[in-house]
């Protein structure tokens, strides 16, 4: 049985380990797997939640690595199509002077998580999950996107929660316009977003957190959360809003954090929905404190996947999570 499902890409991340190189003057990469829906997976399933990955592979060496990557972390890939007709996905990164990683392109044709189908959808493993989670990556074109919104209408006949992490890219997309425009239309899918400050900005117009409230309630969402990077993070639900302070660390990289803290937040919301006969009802009856003490977990997640290199390689461990916040330095002032 898997508790969650998570819906979207995996692809390979090349990596330039030059300091200060970009894409046109980079001649050394290394090979990490990535993509945001892959990395809550794993980071999921390393928490101890049950976790499923729907999406395609390509069955190209690329795509075989990727497949035994989510094997290994003890992802549950019944849902997971192989594709001999498609390739894997690439993303390049490049390190900027200050040591920040910033995505410089991705590969765009004929890539296997763009052709999931409708028709590659399991209900019954639906049938058994609590919670969809998905990003706005698979609903740029088709038939990806008419296989997300089935996967929306699955999940809704099977009264699961769905959590939406929009993760702008907009190099990937035909314009910035249709980006913001198509995740502005998929908001009021979900029960929980999860953005950072940039995408706050990006679909609103506005940095100040209070705007995250006014999304929240015109496309009527249970629950939206604003990541801070190493301020932590803003959540708004019909209860309040409050900021939840992060946690001191020393930084590696920060890729993959708002992966690790999404996964943070779901596994931490789980306990408390599960079982609820309405998981809905149950998240909006949720109080300030206890959504406080889940959304600081996730600050804690998150913060833990900046102090290793990688995205899936530097996710935590619950019993990494448990010994880092028995550290009386790392705790928020």
């Amino acid at each position: 049985m898997m508790s969650v499902l998570c819906l979207g890409e995996i692809l390979v991340d090349w990596v330039c380990t030059t300091v200060g190189a970009e894409l046109d003057q980079a001649t050394i990469f290394t090979k990490a797997p990535g993509g945001a829906p892959a990395n809550v997976a794993v980071g999921l399933s390393r928490l101890g939640v049950p976790t499923g990955f729907i999406g395609r592979v390509s069955t190209d060496a690329f795509g075989q690595w990727l497949h035994q990557v989510l094997v290994e972390a003890g992802v549950d890939t019944r849902g997971t199509i192989s594709d001999e007709r498609s390739q894997t996905r690439m993303a390049y990164v490049v390190t900027t002077i200050t040591g920040d990683r910033k995505l410089a392109e991705f590969s765009k044709i004929a890539c296997a998580d763009a052709c999931l189908e409708p028709g590659d959808l399991k209900p019954d493993i639906f049938s058994q999950a609590s919670l969809l989670h998905f990003g706005s990556i698979s609903l740029i074109s088709s038939p990806a996107a008419e296989a997300t919104q089935e996967s929306i209408s699955l999940a809704r006949k099977s009264r699961l929660l769905i959590s939406y992490d929009p993760n702008v890219r907009i190099g990937l997309w035909p314009s910035a316009l249709a980006c913001r425009q198509k995740i502005l239309d998929t908001l009021s899918w979900a029960d929980i977003v999860k953005i950072n400050l940039d995408e706050l900005e990006f679909l609103t117009g506005s940095r100040q957190l209070e705007s995250a409230e006014a999304l929240r309630k015109e496309h009527k969402l249970a629950l939206i959360i604003v990541t801070l990077d190493a301020d932590g993070a803003y959540f708004a639900c019909a209860e309040g809003s409050e900021r939840v302070t992060g946690f001191k660390i020393k930084l590696v990289e920060a890729t993959g954090a708002g992966d690790g803290f999404a996964a943070g937040l779901i596994s931490g919301l789980l306990p408390m929905i599960e079982k609820a006969s309405s998981r809905r009802e149950q998240l909006e009856r949720m109080g300030i404190a206890e959504l406080r003490a889940i959304v600081s977990r996730a600050n804690a997640v998150g913060a833990l996947t900046c102090t290793r290199k990688g995205a899936i390689p530097a996710l935590p461990t619950s019993r990494e999570v448990k010994d880092f916040l028995k550290q009386p330095a790392v705790h928020p002032a």
